[in-house]
């Protein structure tokens, strides 16, 4: 139970760092197309990074959030990036969380049916 976690946290951490460097790169990075560096993750986190864009499209919860904030602190320029960095960091992040734990619990799978299958020397001396 702790290797599945273990990968599964370290995924995640991995994930979020991804997704605080590119936040950190869209806030410095004066140009306006700067938020389309979070296209990479739409296609590194598929399905579940689209899903939440578009629930996120539809119900509008981290714009009043997201707007508020950013009206304090950075006269409103940044609500897109802060948006696509929640986004990125939580919904991301559990993808490949759940990704680890999946693959940590296959490959305990596998190797529990290769340790138990007999070898040829075993088969003979039956």
């Amino acid at each position: 139970m702790n290797d599945r976690l273990t990968l599964g946290t370290t995924l995640l951490v991995i994930h979020s760092f991804a997704s605080f460097l590119t936040f950190l790169y869209c806030h410095i990075n004066t140009e306006s197309q700067a938020v389309f560096a979070y296209f990479l993750f739409l296609i590194v986190d598929a399905p579940t990074l689209p899903w939440a864009f578009e629930i996120e499209g539809k119900i509008g919860f981290l714009s009043p959030l997201a707007d508020a904030w950013t009206n304090v602190w950075y006269y409103g320029h940044q609500g897109v990036n802060l948006r696509a960095f929640i986004l990125t960091a939580i919904f991301g992040g559990l993808h490949w969380f759940a990704i680890g734990n999946l693959l940590t619990y296959l490959f305990r799978q596998i190797h529990q049916r290769l340790q138990r299958q007999p070898t040829s020397s075993t088969v003979q001396s039956l």
